[in-house]
């Protein structure tokens, strides 16, 4: 008697049919994450809003792009005031540069630089932003804020804050260093105008 062959049932393909889907899911997530990367999602800022903020900015800081010093890896180059570092977006809203301490004769030999910035959590992960996560690189030398910067920025939320720094009246590569030391840090270069009326 001779046996007869029987096709297989559909729960004997089922493991191939898994492994195949997953195949698939693993290859269009790992194309989506390239093109990511390489900038092709959430680029659409207007020319007329970056005009705009442009127009914003205080007539006695002037912000675009320099490379006295390259930033960290995976940084993202700072334009119009705005810069990208980690989960965190960074803008800076408005800059003044004002007299701290004076010699006998009335000159300033140091300067308060206070800067407004507004803090946005791009990827929510609701996070707290210190002093850290905002500092100041004036000719080489790291600084912290002379102020206290400790609060959460929640989900897809935005903060606004102010940062004090203390320089001397002769600084000259002036750059805000925005992100956490551990994760990404961005250069944002300031050229500021050290000689307005003080």
């Amino acid at each position: 008697m001779s046996e007869q062959k029987t096709d297989p049932s559909w729960w004997q393909t089922l493991p191939g049919v898994l492994t195949g889907i997953a195949a698939v899911i693993t290859a269009v997530g790992g194309a989506i994450a390239v093109l990511h990367q390489n900038g092709l999602f959430g680029k659409g800022t207007s020319s007329a809003a970056s005009s705009a903020d442009h127009r914003e900015q205080s007539p006695s800081a002037k912000i675009g792009p320099s490379a006295p010093e390259a930033p960290k890896a995976n940084s993202q180059p700072a334009e119009l005031g705005e810069a990208r570092a980690g989960h965190y977006a960074f803008k800076l809203l408005d800059t003044k540069v004002e007299p701290y301490a004076m010699d006998k004769d009335g000159t300033p030999k140091k300067l308060a630089l206070r800067l407004s910035i507004r803090v946005t959590d791009v990827m929510g992960m609701s996070d707290y932003v210190d002093r850290r996560t905002i500092q100041l690189s004036v000719d080489g030398a790291q600084l912290v804020p002379e102020n206290s910067i400790n609060f959460a920025v929640y989900d897809r939320q935005s903060v606004d804050t102010e940062a004090l720094f203390i320089m001397p009246t002769n600084a000259s590569a002036i750059a805000l260093l925005l992100g956490r030391p551990e994760d990404t840090v961005t250069r944002l270069p300031l050229h500021l105008n050290l000689n307005t009326n003080r």
